[in-house]
């Protein structure tokens, strides 16, 4: 019949359904080709792209793959954009966040940019991150060595002093860079520290060690990191899924902070009484963060009350200033009166200090600097608390767990949890969680009195 389609006639139709074009090269190179709409471009224009392959298959599967994707809203272009591309553009966008809670996300996420920096980001896979987390809990910390003539050269210096030479020495002798290795030779077991100020050699040469890994925290901040990243590159588009959400995470230790007595306090309050600073070690003991105390001005110390509204913190070789940590970290203290006395002696001899070098005073100076009136840097306050706790005789523990011994007390003395979190600028529930340590004391009590006789009732 005229007009009719033979059975062995193929079908035109079903195959223009998969619109595959065949293109040959000079060299007698053959590729197929494919134009599929992939969704809209910033204009409002369609997005048209052309995709070549190698073989009919292939491009055929990948037709059906691309335009499948498309039409559920799951389709993700080819993009040439490398990890390392990618997360410093994502860190730089972080706005949201202060600079230096940025500079810990990169500190956090160098390994992954060392590692797979150059790797397209659509390339990265799961394997990829459980290889990078095997290797950094077992060997992938950085240790710290002093390579190189420099640090020979510092090592010489003070192996030639067998009284010792003292850190300014050092410091017009080879300059910062060369105090730095100071540290790192103490670390080695080439120079000891007798007393504060002075390096001694101690005849040891530098040892090799071996290799270690770093903690599960610190590998768990890492895939943190990396999982809020690539959920961001998802969102855009950039990548299918999220692998970084596929990685177990090593399990962790939640080891119990360090905490003074109330007895251990009091020896160290005594031991620092003559201390130019004791009424910011005070302040610390207080339960201020380091950052609070660093941005306390005179101004904002009014009539026995002490208002938190900025804090100071070490960017790198920076300290920069900022709002607090939160918004419940703004707040106003009433002084515990020796404490509001020390600081009230500390303002008398910062003025006197201020009048013997010849410049004005101002209340809108900060309370933590030096006698010649420059700012103290962070890092140097909390390595003199550890060195006056040492001299005292107690624990040596963290600056920070002056802060925990602080929510320790005020909730064994039997202040509310929600005046405990107020004072400390916390929430209730976090304050709780991470800075409740109950004393023994509170422990025994605890638990004699599970089985303990009930008190007989009133007029039994």
């Amino acid at each position: 019949m005229t007009g009719a389609r033979s059975d062995a006639e193929p079908d035109k139709r079903a195959r223009r359904s998969e619109p595959i074009n065949t293109h040959t090269a000079k060299n007698g190179t053959v590729t197929y080709w494919f134009n599929a709409d992939v969704g809209t471009k910033p204009d409002g224009t369609r997005d048209r792209r052309r995709f070549t392959y190698s073989g009919k298959t292939e491009a055929r599967r990948e037709y059906r793959r691309i335009t499948t994707e498309v039409a559920a809203g799951r389709y993700v272009p080819p993009t040439k954009t490398t990890v390392g591309e990618y997360l410093t553009a994502w860190l730089a966008g972080r706005r949201d966040v202060r600079r230096v809670t940025r500079e810990g996300y990169e500190h956090a996420l160098k390994p992954v940019v060392t590692r797979f920096g150059g790797l397209p980001i659509q390339k990265l896979t799961k394997e990829h991150l459980d290889e990078l987390v095997n290797w950094r809990l077992t060997e992938g910390r950085q240790v710290q060595r002093a390579p190189g003539e420099l640090a020979d050269r510092v090592l010489a210096f003070v192996a030639e002093r067998p009284d010792g030479v003292r850190y300014a020495e050092v410091a017009e002798e080879f300059g910062e860079k060369g105090c730095r290795y100071l540290d790192r030779l103490r670390a080695a077991g080439s120079i000891e520290r007798p007393r504060r100020g002075v390096y001694v050699a101690t005849g040891q040469a530098v040892a090799e060690r071996d290799p270690v890994g770093v903690s599960a925290r610190t590998v768990n901040a890492m895939l943190i990191h990396l999982t809020d990243a690539l959920e961001d590159a998802q969102q855009q588009g950039l990548v299918v899924r999220n692998v970084a959400r596929l990685v177990k995470r090593p399990d962790m230790e939640d080891p119990e902070m360090q905490v003074w007595t109330r007895e251990q306090v009091a020896v160290f309050r005594a031991h620092i009484r003559e201390h130019r600073l004791y009424a910011l070690f005070l302040l610390a003991l207080c339960g201020l963060r380091r950052s609070e105390v660093a941005g306390l001005r005179w101004s904002r110390i009014v009539d026995g009350k002490l208002t938190v509204h900025r804090g100071r913190v070490a960017v790198g070789k920076d300290v920069e200033e900022d709002d607090p940590k939160s918004r419940r970290s703004k707040r106003t203290l009433p002084l515990p009166p020796d404490v509001a006395s020390a600081l009230h002696r500390l303002k008398l001899t910062q003025k006197a200090e201020t009048l013997a070098v010849g410049a004005s005073w101002s209340d809108e100076r900060l309370v933590t600097v030096s006698e010649d009136g420059t700012p103290i840097r962070p890092e140097w306050f909390t390595d003199e608390f550890q060195r006056l706790a040492k001299a005292a005789g107690v624990p040596v523990i963290r600056l920070h767990d002056a802060r925990h011994t602080a929510a320790t007390i005020l909730l064994d003395s039997g202040v509310s949890v929600a005046a405990a979190a107020k004072w400390l600028g916390h929430d209730p529930a976090v304050l709780l969680r991470r800075y409740a340590h109950p004393y023994d004391e509170a422990m025994e009590a605890a638990g004699a009195a599970l089985f303990a006789e009930p008190k007989p009732a009133v007029g039994e």
